[in-house]
C-alpha cells in the first residue's frame, strides 16, 4: 500500500471535493436565455433573460375624451329617431263610424276612436272622451270617417233650434274663411248708392255648415252658408234680407263684447242729397229695421 508524503498535496480526487467557492467564477455564469414567444421576432426590447419590455399606455387626451362623447351622443340620437320614425300618432280621436244625418243623437255605434295628428289650434275643438259625445245631438250632417268637432254638435235646447240655408257672396262670406261652429252677425244693405242703408239682422247666427262645391255657385262667386238662429224675427228679416237686400256675414268667433250698430244710413250734405251721388260725411246710428 502506498502512502502520501505529509508534505504532498491532496490527491486529485479529494481537491475537487474541497474546492472553494469563487464569487467571480459565479457570476460569469449566465442561464440560458428564454425562448421567445410564438410568433414574434427577437428585438431590442428584451431583457438579458427573455422578458419584453413595452411602454406603458396613458390615459387618453382631452380631444379623444370630448370626441368621444360627441360620438355617444350622435349615436343616441340616430337610435332614437329610428326607433320613434315607425311610431305613429299617439292619441287616438273620435271620428263618425258612418254617414251620420244631421239631427241624430250620438250613440257608441256612431263614432269610433282613430289615431291621427291633429294640429294644436284644433284640439280643443275635437274629442278624445267618448263620454262627451254620448247623447250629444248633430247639428249637421257627418260623412263615414270625418272628426267629430264641437261646432258641430247641440245639447239639449240648442240642438231644437232651426237651421236654414242662405247664399252669400264669397266676398261678403268673410272670403269663404268660415268654419262650422263660428258665430257671425249678419247684416243686410238695402238701396244703392248714397241712398243705400245697412241693417243688423242677427248678432249671434251660428254656422251650421257651408259649402261651396257647387259649380254653378263658384263661379258665381258664392257660398252657401247653413246658419242656425234663435229668434223668429231675425229669421225671417233674413230670409226677407236674400231677395230684398244683400248680405253679409261677420266673423265675432272669439270675440267678446262686440257693439252691434242697430241700423246705418249715411247722412249727406245738402248739395250731394240733391245729386244723388257724394261721399259719405257723417255717420248716425238708426234704429229703423228695414230700408
Amino acid at each position: 500500500m502506498a502512502l502520501h508524503h505529509p508534505c504532498r498535496g491532496p490527491a486529485p480526487g479529494l481537491a475537487r471535493q474541497h474546492q472553494r467557492y469563487d464569487p467571480a467564477v459565479v457570476a460569469t455564469r449566465t442561464p440560458p436565455p428564454r425562448p421567445l414567444e410564438r410568433g414574434l421576432a427577437p428585438s431590442g426590447d428584451e431583457t438579458p433573460d427573455g422578458r419584453r419590455i413595452r411602454p406603458r399606455r396613458g390615459l387618453p387626451g382631452g380631444r379623444a375624451v370630448v370626441g368621444g362623447l360627441l360620438v355617444a351622443v350622435a349615436a343616441v340620437g340616430i337610435f332614437a329617431a329610428v326607433s320613434g320614425a315607425g311610431r305613429g300618432p299617439g292619441t287616438r280621436y273620435y271620428v263618425a263610424a258612418h254617414d251620420i244625418a244631421a239631427g241624430t243623437t250620438l250613440t257608441t255605434d256612431d263614432i269610433e276612436a282613430v289615431a291621427i295628428e291633429v294640429p294644436d289650434r284644433m284640439r280643443d275643438r275635437v274629442f278624445s272622451d267618448p263620454e262627451a259625445l254620448i247623447g250629444a245631438i248633430t247639428v249637421g250632417p257627418l260623412s263615414e270617417g270625418e272628426l267629430v268637432q264641437a261646432g258641430g254638435l247641440a245639447t239639449g235646447a240648442d240642438a231644437e233650434i232651426p237651421t236654414f240655408s242662405v247664399a252669400v257672396g264669397r266676398a261678403d262670406a268673410n272670403a269663404g274663411e268660415l268654419s262650422r261652429g263660428d258665430y257671425v252677425q249678419v247684416f243686410a244693405t238695402y238701396g244703392t248708392d248714397t241712398a243705400a242703408t245697412t241693417v243688423a239682422l242677427s248678432s249671434d247666427a251660428r254656422i251650421v255648415s257651408i259649402s261651396e262645391e257647387d259649380e254653378s255657385l263658384a263661379a258665381a262667386g258664392q257660398v252657401v252658408v247653413r246658419l242656425q238662429v234663435t229668434s223668429a224675427e231675425e229669421r225671417s228679416s233674413i230670409i226677407n234680407a236674400t231677395v230684398t237686400g244683400r248680405l253679409s256675414l261677420v266673423r265675432v268667433s272669439g270675440a267678446e263684447g262686440v257693439d252691434v250698430t242697430p241700423s246705418f244710413r249715411p247722412e249727406l250734405d245738402a248739395d250731394t242729397a240733391a245729386s244723388g251721388t257724394g261721399t259719405t260725411t257723417t255717420t248716425t246710428p238708426d234704429d229703423e229695421t228695414g230700408g
